[in-house]
């Protein structure tokens, strides 16, 4: 299939005009029931489909209403609409008005303020267009920088910042009543202004956080892409490590600009004894100038903002003073642009004085100030500071800031009461990743989950809670907290839970011994779920034996949830008939899903040439390893083994030594990093225990078993077959 055609395809786009368009590399939706000439008609129910490639994110109460320029969408909540792109900039048209006054602010991606408050009058309409940047992991190999992908966080990019990195342009309308007639996609040429930072710079993906990066957007004209490369608790260092800057240098043309601003968790290195602003910071900044100038880029270095802590004469004390002043000799000694932004918020927080000053930083919590991390009116000042520094600079850049903007007053910002960006809806009182020694507020505090079985499933699902990793204590008094209804035995055995980008929580189990189906739920808050479904993964196979421990797991490179199990067809594989007990012989299998409604076509996931079983993921130090229980019983193997994966869907590496101690039979293997170590928990099923080994290269592993503590060891209640999972602390306080 051609270009045109797969854009067609993507669309769902029918009529000859309609072609005509796609063909002019052009993507044209209109709300309403009919298309217009050149456009595809979008209905208020069409929620997002992988099929049709576009439509609304769940949560979308939208409606149509009339109005003399024609139909529009309008909504009393803010709500998003999704269309499948390929990478790149991307010039964005919205028709904006309906048959009621409309005040419409609209998001792009990950909450990227691109227009603010657009009013119009009943009946009227304001045409607006504003220019975006879609991406993925994916490195495409160029001079100097070899192919492969950037190394995400998980579950943070994997999960809750998802839409920063799927092939997905996603729009946020927002306001009071927001309404929106047409969206015209148009891909372009255009320069990029790419960010490298730290949570004060990136996309933070929930209220009330947010940075400068998100910002940005709006002072600007169309014409220029934002591109924020930015994440939770980095530095230089960590850019380069996790291959962010690669993935820049990789799309870059010649006169795009990147600016630069780390050093909150640069800290981290003077405590740790691996660095200092003034040698190893200084550094890395030079390695980062040299790479963007070899490939035609222009670096501008940008010092960290301050944290708010005053004195008693309401002055700032300074904490990056050190950082601000290398990032400053950097710039002098590179002869690079600088712009100051530790000088510049110490007069914007004493403007305000000791108290007000709160107002600018992030609340996650009643009473609760996080004082390095700001809100969207702290944010939204910011960026003013760094576009006047941008502009100070006289870069090619700087002419496409939006009019009457480039001259910002540190020392009399906006008022606080005039500020009326609102919110988008999701929330979260989970603290940004970086580095908490100088925070005035301490940072609530991880909590993992343990998500297992009892028995042999019968009375369904049970929950452990620990705050280190180490110390489980079971939840609920032992009750269940979900009672199994699907399948024929009606087992919940093996359950496996994902938090999934859209803040549900989707749990897959075996539902019996010989059944060609597993289960599935999902639950905001796993107290309350969902009616559960029968999931019939092996039924196009009727020789199937069985459909055992299913894994599930979000992929954000393909925006899908990617569902494996393991299962035995008699005579597949031959070669190791009669290698494990009774007429199993198993092999991994899966499927893919967006919305749990449709499933692609059962395949063959993972063939190691022996019968196994029990797979999951480990994600550690960037990367993802397959993790899977040898299955073999003649002769006994019963270990655990990790195989590299290149990618969710492979290819899988060489797989290791066995993990688990020799002679011990282990099943269910689940995985936690916790600090700097990797453990990995086990079911120890013939001496009726569980178990664990740790490892912070995943080469040497070490048995902390006896620094367990599981709850019902050596009862009937004891737990069996579970994974872990980490979760907002708060979460774990309604479970109780």
């Amino acid at each position: 299939m051609n270009h045109t055609m797969r854009r067609a395809a993507i669309l769902g786009i029918l009529t000859a005009a309609c072609a005509q368009a796609a063909a002019a590399d052009a993507w044209h939706f209109t709300f309403g029931p009919t298309a217009s000439a050149g456009h595809s008609a979008v209905q208020p129910d069409m929620a997002y489909d992988s099929q049709r490639g576009y439509g609304f994110e769940p949560g979308a109460r939208v409606r149509t209403d009339g109005g003399a320029g024609g139909p529009s969408l309008t909504s009393d909540q803010p709500f998003f609409f999704s269309a499948d792109l390929p990478e790149g900039n991307y010039n964005v048209t919205v028709t904006l008005g309906g048959e009621q006054a409309a005040n419409t602010t609209v998001k792009a991606e990950l909450r990227r303020l691109m227009l603010e408050r657009v009013a119009t009058a009943p009946g009227a309409t304001v045409t607006r267009t504003f220019t975006v940047n879609i991406r993925t992991p994916r490195i495409a190999a160029v001079d100097g920088v070899a192919a492969g992908a950037v190394k995400l966080k998980s579950p943070r990019e994997s999960v809750q910042e998802a839409w920063a990195w799927d092939r997905r342009l996603t729009l946020e309308f927002n306001g009071e009543h927001p309404a929106v007639r047409a969206i015209d996609i148009v891909p372009v040429r255009a320069p990029t202004l790419f960010l490298l930072g730290d949570s004060t710079v990136c996309d933070q993906p929930a209220e009330p956080y947010n940075s400068w990066g998100q910002m940005l957007p709006r002072f600007f004209k169309p014409g220029i892409a934002i591109a924020n490369h930015g994440e939770s608790g980095e530095t230089y260092r960590d850019s380069l490590g996790r291959r962010r800057l690669d993935k820049i240098l990789s799309v870059m043309h010649p006169g795009d600009t990147v600016l630069m601003q780390f050093g909150h968790n640069d800290q981290k290195q003077i405590k740790d004894g691996k660095g200092g602003p003034f040698t190893t910071y200084k550094d890395e900044i030079r390695k980062h100038v040299e790479a963007i100038r070899a490939h035609g880029g222009t670096a501008v270095i940008v010092s960290s903002m301050e944290r708010r802590n005053f004195d008693a004469n309401g002055k700032v004390v300074p904490s990056l003073i050190d950082y601000a002043d290398a990032a400053r000799q950097s710039a002098q000694e590179l002869g690079t642009a600088f712009i100051d932004l530790n000088a510049v918020s110490k007069p914007f927080y004493e403007a305000l004085g000791p108290e007000h000053s709160k107002r600018a930083f992030a609340e996650p919590e009643p009473g609760r100030i996080d004082n390095t991390h700001h809100n969207s009116y702290g944010s939204y000042e910011l960026a003013q500071a760094v576009v006047t520094g941008l502009k100070q600079t006289g870069l090619p850049a700087a002419a496409y800031i939006a009019d009457g903007y480039g001259h910002f007053d540190p020392a009399h910002p906006d008022p606080v009461a005039t500020f009326a960006v609102p919110p988008s809806p999701n929330f979260t009182n989970q603290r940004p990743l970086g580095d908490e020694s100088h925070a005035a507020a301490p940072a609530a505090a991880q909590a993992y989950l343990f998500a297992y079985f009892t028995g042999n499933g019968e009375d369904g699902l049970h929950l452990a809670a620990s705050n280190d990793g180490y110390h489980w204590d079971k939840l609920g008094q032992g009750r269940s907290y979900l009672k199994p209804e699907a399948g024929a035995a009606k087992l919940m055995r093996d359950p496996c839970i994902v938090l999934g980008p859209d803040g549900v929580y989707h749990m897959v189990w075996t539902t019996g011994w010989k059944e060609n189906n597993i289960g599935y739920a999902s639950s905001k808050d796993l107290l309350h779920w969902s009616k559960q479904q029968q999931i019939a993964v092996m039924a196009h196979e009727p020789q199937a034996l069985n459909a055992w421990a299913p894994e599930i797991v979000y992929d954000a490179q393909r925006s899908e949830y990617l569902i494996f199990w393991a299962s035995t067809i008699p005579g597949r594989f031959k070669d190791t008939d009669g290698s494990s007990e009774e007429k199993y012989n198993h092999r991994i299998y899966y499927t893919t899903t967006r919305d749990f409604v449709t499933y692609a076509p059962t395949r063959l996931y993972y063939d190691p040439g022996f019968s196994v079983i029990d797979a999951t993921f480990l994600h550690a130090r960037g990367a993802d390893y397959l993790l899977v229980k040898d299955e073999t019983r003649n002769p006994p193997h019963k270990y655990l083994q990790l195989a590299a994966a290149s990618d969710l869907h492979g290819p899988f590496g060489k797989l290791s030594a066995p993990l688990t101690p020799a002679g011990l039979w282990t099943e269910g293997p689940t995985a936690l990093q916790v600090g700097e170590d990797i453990i990995v928990y086990y079911d120890a099923y013939r001496d009726k225990h569980y178990g664990a080994m740790r490892s912070r290269d995943l080469v040497h592993w070490e048995d902390v078993t006896a620094q367990m503590h599981f709850p019902d060891e050596g009862t009937p209640q004891r737990l069996r077959h579970g994974t872990v999972l980490a979760v907002p602390p708060a979460l774990v306080d309604s479970l109780r």
